[in-house]
């Protein structure tokens, strides 16, 4: 005599089907928050990279034009940023320096300095670096997706060889730190950059 085949079918009861949805949306969760934790972390770790990335590139304009220019001079920002043809130290640090230019682009403006200077914009609560080669025309070297928190020069060495008894080539250390205009928190992270530069004519 043959079995039926309900006989042999089986299913699922209540419970397992409560334990079973209970398990999945468990792992759906987990899942679920771990891969909002990756995406919150690589937009952090993209904003960290944007603000290096401009942090680096005003360093380098500056860099570039420092290192082949002769007779730094160190000063507070404001009216005198383009000085006489002197040259002044900074061992305790400045907010400004200005140098003689390299090339002869300038002969004629500004007695063929340069400029870099920490200070507010039109806006007394957002500061950047000024480059200027003359009074009156000036240019930030920030974009506004970085807040430059504070910018420091600090120069040794300027007093070439033939003034007196200074064998140092003249130094420049620029110290650079910045926070995420995008960061409201109470105690936001600071980037900090920091380079050092040698003039490359040999101080005579």
């Amino acid at each position: 005599m043959s079995v039926p085949l309900y006989k042999y079918s089986h299913g699922f009861t209540i419970i397992e089907m409560m334990v079973s949805l209970a398990l999945f949306t468990i792992v759906i969760t987990i899942a679920a928050g771990a891969f909002l934790s990756l995406i919150g972390g690589s937009g952090k770790l993209q904003g960290e990279q944007s603000i290096m990335t401009s942090l680096s590139f005003a360093m380098d304009i500056m860099t570039r034009e420092i290192r082949t220019g002769t007779k730094y001079y160190c000063h507070a920002d404001g009216a005198d940023n383009i000085v006489p043809q002197e040259f002044k130290d900074c061992p305790a640090g400045a907010t400004a320096i200005s140098f003689k230019e390299a090339g002869t682009s300038l002969t004629g403006v500004g007695g063929g300095r340069i400029s870099y200077s920490y200070e507010s914009d039109e806006n007394p609560l957002v500061k950047t670096i000024f480059r200027r080669v003359e009074l009156g025309v000036e240019q930030s070297i920030f974009s506004s997706d970085i807040r430059l928190k504070s910018a420091r020069f600090f120069v040794t060495g300027t007093s070439p060889l033939s003034a007196g008894s200074d064998t140092r080539q003249p130094t420049v250390t620029i110290i650079l730190e910045a926070i995420d205009p995008n960061d409201n928190s109470a105690s936001p992270r600071v980037y900090t950059l920091e380079t050092t530069v040698t003039q490359r004519e040999l101080d005579l």
